[in-house]
This record gives structure tokens, sequence and C-alpha cells, in this order.
């Protein structure tokens, strides 16, 4: 079970506090003078048919909301990944080495992302 804060950093180290729990979701915040952080974990199933079995699906979504100041307007930045596996298996492996590709590249992936290239 994930704790009651989750510590993110952009620059700054940010700590989000548990402020909801659902079933199988949760949802951690942090609101500052600037700036609002809020992360969104969710939990579902996709549903089995003839041709594809069931699915585990995780979501984990987080959002800052920079405050409008002056002539600039609010605005928001968004991260998130779906992991999504069947229950027997373990997908964690692909999932560190996609961490570990915008990692050892020192932002370069993410700023090529971002930089429209494919």
């Amino acid at each position: 079970m994930l704790g009651n804060t989750l510590t993110i950093n952009d620059g700054s180290s940010r700590v989000l506090v548990k402020i909801n729990q659902d079933n199988y979701s949760s949802e951690y915040l942090l609101r500052i003078s600037t700036a609002e952080y809020r992360a969104k974990i969710r939990h579902s199933r996709t549903k089995a048919t003839s041709l594809q079995p069931s699915y585990d699906r995780h979501n984990f979504e987080v959002v800052k909301t920079v405050f409008a100041a002056g002539d600039v307007a609010e605005y928001h930045q968004k991260f998130y990944f779906v992991m999504e596996q069947l229950a027997s298996d373990d997908i964690v492996p692909l999932a560190d080495a996609v961490a570990d590709l915008a990692i050892a590249s020192t932002n370069a992936f993410l700023v090529s992302l971002a930089g429209w290239e494919s």
C-alpha cells in the first residue's frame, strides 16, 4: 500500500498529501502560493472478450496547475503513464526500462518528445 504522502521533485521537492481514497483509486494534493499539484492513482480491469483476456490496468497522473499571475493566464502541465498487463504477468521490468530510458538520456528523450520528434 502506498503511504499518505507522495514526493515528486520538479526542481524543488514537493510533498503531496493523500486527500481521498476510494476502492481502487487515490488522490494526492499540494497547494503552494503559485501552483497546485494533484496526483491520481487509478486501478481497473479491462473487459475480457472472446478474442482477448482481461488485463489489469494501472494509471498514475500528475497535474500541475500554475495560477494566473499578472498578464500570464492560469495554465496546466500534465504527465501520466499507464501500465497494462495480464494479472499473472510482471510488467515492472518493461516499465523500469522505459523510466531508465528517460533518466539515462539526461532528459534528452523527453526533450525530443516535447519537440515533436518521433
